[in-house]
């Protein structure tokens, strides 16, 4: 077992305190100038995960309640999808996005949105990360 580092110790000792939260959530958007093959995207995450295990690490507590740190295997699923937002409503499903608690001792610290909408010509991209990666 991979022993938590003192950042990731207090990390996940507020996690299991206060429970899921967004405090840590760290949003990443941005307006693109097209729409981008969902495919194609998602194929590029899964890459960018695979290389970088922070993405992939999750920070269970053992049998003994001692937390540690767990590396998934290369190759799981990003958690990604495309959204269609009604009229107007990019806006408001990316605020609700980037408040949408993680539980860092079961859920990987990164989660992707592509919204569009039939209003507008731009969709929005979201990287929501928590600061734990």
């Amino acid at each position: 077992m991979i022993p938590l580092s003192y950042a990731q110790r207090r990390l996940w000792f507020l996690n299991r305190l206060e429970g899921p939260s967004a405090t840590y959530n760290v949003p990443v958007v941005l307006r693109l100038d097209g729409v981008p093959d969902p495919v194609v995207l998602a194929a590029a995450l899964r890459d960018v995960v695979e290389r970088h295990e922070s993405l992939r690490t999750v920070l269970p507590a053992g049998p003994d309640g001692e937390p540690h740190q767990q590396v998934r295997a290369a190759g799981q699923p990003v958690d990604f999808a495309a959204v269609e937002c009604g009229p107007g409503g990019v806006d408001a499903a990316v605020r609700t996005f980037a408040h949408m608690p993680f539980d860092i001792s079961c859920e990987l610290p990164l989660r992707v949105r592509l919204f569009t909408a039939p209003d507008t010509a731009c969709p929005v991209l979201v990287l929501l990360l928590h600061h734990v990666a």
